[in-house]
């Protein structure tokens, strides 16, 4: 009895620390601190532009504002998206540090607000609540590339089916007049999903054509929605 409660103080503590110091607060937290306040640069990119190439020093912490970004490293392997309240640059605290991947805009415009890292290490290192707000973002970093991990490791339809769910969830939009409904991004291109699943584009077509044939998804103009709860439920018989 005593180790479940515990367990579950324990739980607790994880997820009010996540709820009291989430990417959509570290915002405030930067700008709006009385102690170290600090003012970024906004800046406004364009579809193709980018942000850091892989490899290069990141001096640099980049917030998303609005629009949608792709990781990738040695160019064709696509490795995560990012959108509205993401962060990009965090990970490695070290000055000098070199990004892991290149971030490239996918979206017709995109706005950011750009922090210099040192400023950024200097409020983490000095204050508590930097010191947890940059855990959470660790976390969640671990836990999204888990998931991409696990979800690799998935067969072909059972991949693709999980990955429309999970970006569309994230980044789509659920229609007002259906709330089952979930448009996904237009940002993201068929082949981007490929990339993204590491399957052949003919593949995804296919699974795709499957998927409509089950009346769980349908285009129209080239933009994709899916009925969420009936994915779901064809993922959970899976």
């Amino acid at each position: 009895m005593k180790q479940k409660a515990e367990t579950m103080t324990l739980l607790y503590d994880q997820h009010h620390i996540e709820k009291s110091f989430s990417k959509e607060k570290f915002k405030i937290f930067l700008q709006e601190d009385m102690i170290f306040p600090l003012e970024g640069t906004r800046k406004k990119y364009r579809k193709g532009d980018i942000l850091i190439d892989e490899n290069d020093e990141v001096d640099d912490i980049i917030l998303i504002e609005s629009g949608h970004v792709i990781a990738t490293k040695n160019t064709e392997n696509l490795i995560d998206f990012y959108a509205n309240q993401d962060i990009i640059g965090l990970s490695n605290m070290l000055l000098g540090s070199q990004s892991e991947y290149t971030y490239q805009v996918i979206s017709n415009e995109l706005m950011v607000i750009r922090y210099a890292k040192e400023d950024i290490i200097d409020k983490v290192i000095n204050t508590q609540e930097g010191y947890f707000y940059h855990y959470v973002y660790m976390q969640s970093q671990v836990s999204r590339m888990m998931e991409k991990e696990e979800l690799l490791r998935l067969p072909s339809e059972e991949r693709i089916s999980l990955a429309i769910l999970s970006l569309g969830e994230k980044f789509g939009e659920i229609m007002k007049d259906d709330p089952d409904t979930v448009c996904f991004p237009i940002q993201i291109s068929k082949g981007m999903l490929a990339r993204y699943t590491n399957l052949n584009p003919n593949t995804v077509t296919n699974i795709l054509q499957k998927l409509q044939a089950e009346d769980i998804i349908y285009s129209i103009r080239r933009t994709i929605y899916f009925n969420a709860y009936k994915l779901q439920e064809k993922l959970d018989a899976q």
